[in-house]
């Protein structure tokens, strides 16, 4: 019987990393290319989500972290640790992520920017110490989460609400419309769930029948009722809802 170990399956700058198989500088070009890599591919995402932390936001976290993390090598001494360093980008990358959650009316948003940045701030040490692929494999990862846990959770969880939400607005010279398909595209609803008829100069009505998780539809509400050209919102919960 032959039992493959895992260094047997992998090369060993897979396994172990690049750090002592491949000579300065180009051990850090690509280590930084890696990070930069890895950032691109989440920050693409939340690019594409409009999100706050977007693709030059989540570029420069993964960046910065594997960058503290290599210079972190250079200061290893019997005096000091090395592994200090990369412990303050855990303490750093916690303020720039808490900026990014909101506090509204009882409601918090933004946590999911915020745990994104602090997880691609995590990746980025990895690369940092020398796990390219590992870095990569990381970010494709989180990516995965990102959307395809989304989208399942959007469909499959359970507190499934329908729901008719009509609104008054002022058209604000067409600026509601565009801040309302934004909110639309947030929150997955079709164009085929969302009326929009014009009454007079001065008014809007919209009427958007769609089927949300509890969670989301609330965010829904509160987002749209900041809106400053919303005067009257209403939501009617549809029969046979739970």
């Amino acid at each position: 019987m032959v039992v493959l170990s895992i260094p047997a399956l992998f090369p060993d700058w897979i396994v172990s990393g690049l750090r002592g198989t491949v000579p300065s500088p180009w051990l850090e070009i690509l280590l930084v290319l890696a990070a930069v890599v890895s950032g691109s591919l989440i920050g693409a995402e939340r690019e594409r989500h409009e999100k706050p932390a977007g693709l030059r936001t989540l570029i420069l976290v993964c960046l910065g972290s594997a960058i503290f993390t290599m210079v972190s090598y250079a200061f290893t001494s019997t005096t000091g640790d090395s592994g200090r360093v990369a412990a303050q980008i855990v303490t750093g990358i916690g303020f720039l992520g808490a900026g990014a959650i909101l506090h509204d009316r009882g409601s918090v948003s933004g946590m999911t920017t915020a745990a994104t940045i602090w997880a691609t701030a995590a990746v980025g040490i990895v690369a940092g110490v020398g796990h390219l692929v590992g870095a990569i494999a990381l970010s494709l990862l989180m990516r995965a989460i990102l959307t395809v846990v989304q989208n399942w959770e959007v469909r499959h969880l359970g507190g499934m609400r329908e729901a008719v939400i009509e609104m008054l607005c002022d058209p604000d010279h067409g600026k509601t419309r565009i801040r309302i398909d934004r909110l639309r595209e947030v929150f997955h609803v079709t164009a085929q769930q969302m009326q929009i008829e014009s009454l007079d100069d001065a008014h809007i009505r919209a009427r958007i029948h769609l089927r949300l998780p509890r969670k989301y539809l609330h965010e829904l509400l509160n987002s749209l009722a900041d809106l400053p050209a919303v005067k009257e919102i209403h939501a009617s919960k549809v029969d046979g809802s739970p």
